[in-house]
């Protein structure tokens, strides 16, 4: 008898035959259409600054913060411990997200132990920061007429006051030492590029929604905003037309996940101009586009498509050559750049948001299967099989709480799931 198991959701797979059993592992970088991969997987407590490899980059990242000169590295499933008011709360973030398989580390502020300091102490321990790195030909050569790009990332607070959303640009240039999003647009370099929020002005910073730079002048759906535009009112985009950068996770913790993701669709609009969308979901949501374009339908100045003619971008994709980063205490994660929805999410869609499925042994003589997936201690999971990856209306167990540590394994007996030739395919969803 010949079986086939499958934990697609996870990016891994097992296929069996006989007693003879191979893994095969399916990282989002096996997806032809994946065409950048960052998931910073870098030595925990190392800087950013010099590190690279990243499918879809050329060269090295070049990092700066204007406290500590450099963005550290944590690794995945270790927060860095932040206080944040009201002290001694501190930042969750770990790195690990429900709903988006992740792997690696993540990158931003430092930890108080990174810069020698307890691990009680309330102090800002970062402020401006921007970052950058060179994209490979072969992905900029994607950029052209009539084609879609998606790109997205992890967005989180890193410390409570004073923050701005980090505003990831597809861009010509690096930013300067010392940028963000409120005085880049003065810097007058002739910057141009795609972006994702923040400042300015200063009531934009936490917030998430579509932008442009053309020439070095900031613009979004009001028009071409003043150089170091801070309080203007008429500048603003308001909360009809934007996120807020979710502060707390669904369990009330400081840290939350936002999954940013942009659209950017060449030189769409009958003019030759380009439409720029943008929205957040959260770590209890369900990625699919059908929800991106809900909530774009929902609120249509997500999207240059509704915006005034006057206002829309029009800009030479062939110079657009930098993912550039900038804004004020955050953490950043998970880069994707693709040519579908699905490329940028990790995978297809989910009925529910799924944990990754980390590890997969097999007992043919018993018709036993032991599944190991991330976890949080706490936690509450429901664990599905299917044979189609259609109905996933089939649960092995429906109430597993969550083992002490970062992991829970559980073993299931599998005797009469799938038919000679028919595939297994297993998902693990909280509750």
């Amino acid at each position: 008898m010949k079986k086939q198991f499958s934990n697609k959701s996870a990016w891994s797979a097992a296929f069996f035959v006989g007693c003879i059993m191979t893994i095969v592992a399916m990282v989002p970088s096996a997806n032809a259409d994946l065409l950048v991969y960052e998931p910073f997987d870098y030595a925990d407590g190392s800087t950013l600054t010099g590190q690279g490899g990243a499918l879809g980059t050329t060269g090295t990242w070049t990092a700066h913060e204007t406290h500590n000169g450099d963005w550290y590295v944590h690794g995945e499933g270790i927060s860095a411990d932040i206080v944040v008011a009201p002290g001694p709360v501190l930042n969750h973030f770990d790195g690990i997200v429900d709903n988006l398989p992740t792997s690696g580390s993540y990158v931003g502020l430092p930890g108080p132990a990174d810069v020698g300091r307890g691990p009680d102490e309330d102090f800002e321990i970062g402020r401006n920061m921007d970052a950058s790195i060179a994209l490979e030909p072969s992905v900029t050569a994607t950029f052209t007429s009539g084609t879609t790009t998606w790109i997205s990332y992890l967005s989180v607070k890193a410390w409570d006051r004073n923050e701005e959303q980090p505003n990831l640009v597809i861009g010509t240039d690096p930013a300067p030492n010392g940028s963000r999003g409120d005085n880049y647009g003065g810097i007058g370099n002739g910057f141009s590029g795609f972006g994702t929020g923040g400042g300015p002005t200063r009531n934009n910073r936490t917030r998430v929604y579509p932008m442009f730079y053309d020439a070095g002048q900031y613009s979004n759906v009001n028009g071409p905003i003043p150089n170091n535009a801070y309080s203007q009112a008429a500048s603003e985009v308001s909360a009809a037309d934007s996120f807020v950068w979710q502060e707390n996770d669904i369990d009330g913790n400081f840290g939350a996940p936002n999954i940013v993701i942009g659209k950017i669709q060449w030189d769409a609009e009958a003019g030759g101009e380009d439409i720029i969308s943008v929205v957040r979901f959260l770590e209890d949501e369900i990625l699919e586009e059908a929800g991106f374009d809900a909530l774009v339908a929902a609120q249509p100045n997500l999207s240059s498509a509704n915006w005034d003619a006057a206002n829309k971008p029009d800009l030479d994709q062939s110079q657009l050559d930098t993912i550039t980063f900038m804004g004020l205490k955050f953490f950043v994660d998970e880069i994707r750049i693709g040519t579908d929805f699905d490329d940028v999410i990790g995978g297809g869609v989910s009925g529910a948001p799924a944990f990754a499925i980390t590890v997969i042994d097999y007992a043919p003589a018993d018709e036993m299967v032991t599944l190991t997936w991330r976890s949080r201690e706490g936690q509450n999971f429901i664990v599905r099989y299917s044979t189609d990856l259609t109905n996933w209306e089939l649960d092995l167990d429906d109430g597993v709480e969550a083992d002490a540590g970062e992991t829970t394994t559980r073993t299931f007996d599998i005797t009469d799931l799938a038919t000679e030739g028919e595939e297994l395919y297993f998902r693990v969803e909280r509750q």
